[in-house]
């Protein structure tokens, strides 16, 4: 279900320092939005800034409530799959507590909540997962996720779960990320190692931030998927990217994940079937070579 897109919306942004809040703050403030963000350790780029730890809940229902948004598109999040496999009591704390405090607040003052979830809720046994397939999380990570999204589902009835998968993308210098990392070492004529059995849909920041911010706009209801509309392993990913870029191919090394030194288990097959936001959006998901276009457009 959705409503007409409506001008001029306050719109709160957590982690509005981060990947993917960086570029939704850019898009709500670009699109005339009354724009508000929540930030922590790093610096947000918006004149209105509230410099929060999302684990003290009494300080987020404080902002909540002075602010008053018309939306929250809450992108804050503890992403890092290996230190929550380490340290689970603080990814249920960040990911699934602070979200269900949230869900509360955006229900009482009649706010639409956008949650930004991920892929991995699923076990990737098969891979082009709909939004009506069933979670079913291998790690702590997921487990927190799919915990969120089930605050969120049983708080508010004005909400939106958009998941997506392997965000990577420009804008966040202090933590690189998957395609960031590639680029420099690529560039730096440096060979390097990348997982070939385990499929996603790497999702560019940019994109993703348009997207959401369409959503928010409509008020769309339930859960969506927004993420790339390729399914292919960060090898392949990789391989590409060297191509567009023009760098030399061969420095992208396949390996297998069971060679990896990640602490926790990654779903062999996370990707997301993209059908319903390709019918319901404007923005559309885009193609692998219209993403890795706009990437190395950022690039420059």
């Amino acid at each position: 279900m959705e409503r007409e897109m409506v001008p001029g919306l306050k719109v709160l942004i957590t982690g509005a320092s981060g990947l993917v809040g960086s570029k939704l703050l850019e898009s709500a403030t670009r699109a005339g939005h009354d724009t508000i963000a929540i930030c922590n350790q790093h610096d947000a780029r918006s004149p209105k800034v509230y410099r929060l730890d999302l684990r003290n809940q009494d300080d987020l229902r404080k902002v909540l409530r002075h602010v008053s948004p018309d939306v929250v598109v809450h992108s804050a999040a503890m992403t890092d799959v290996d230190l929550c496999e380490r340290d689970a009591r603080m990814a249920f704390l960040i990911n699934a507590s602070t979200t269900q405090v949230l869900a509360e607040e955006c229900a009482n003052g009649g706010c639409h909540l956008v949650y930004v979830s991920t892929d991995y809720v699923f076990d990737g046994q098969r891979g082009n997962y709909k939004e009506t397939d069933p979670a079913n999380p291998i790690n702590a990570y997921g487990k927190s996720k799919v915990a969120g999204e089930e605050a969120v589902q049983g708080a508010s009835p004005s909400f939106c779960v958009a998941r997506t998968s392997v965000v990577y993308g420009w804008g966040r210098e202090f933590r690189p990320n998957f395609a960031g990392r590639i680029y420099k070492e690529l560039k730096a004529g440096r060979a390097v190692k990348v997982v070939s059995d385990q499929y996603a849909s790497p999702t560019l920041n940019s994109q993703l931030a348009r997207m959401l911010l369409e959503v928010a706009e409509k008020r769309v209801q339930g859960i969506i998927h927004l993420a790339g509309a390729a399914r292919l392993s960060r090898y392949e990913f990789a391989h590409e990217m060297a191509r567009i870029f023009k760098m030399p191919a061969e420095l992208v090394i396949p390996t297998n994940a069971d060679s990896s030194s990640w602490i926790a288990k990654r779903p062999r097959d996370s990707s997301l079937n993209v059908e319903k936001a390709t019918k319901l959006l404007a923005n559309k998901p885009a193609t692998l070579k219209d993403s890795l276009t706009e990437f190395a457009e950022e690039a420059e």
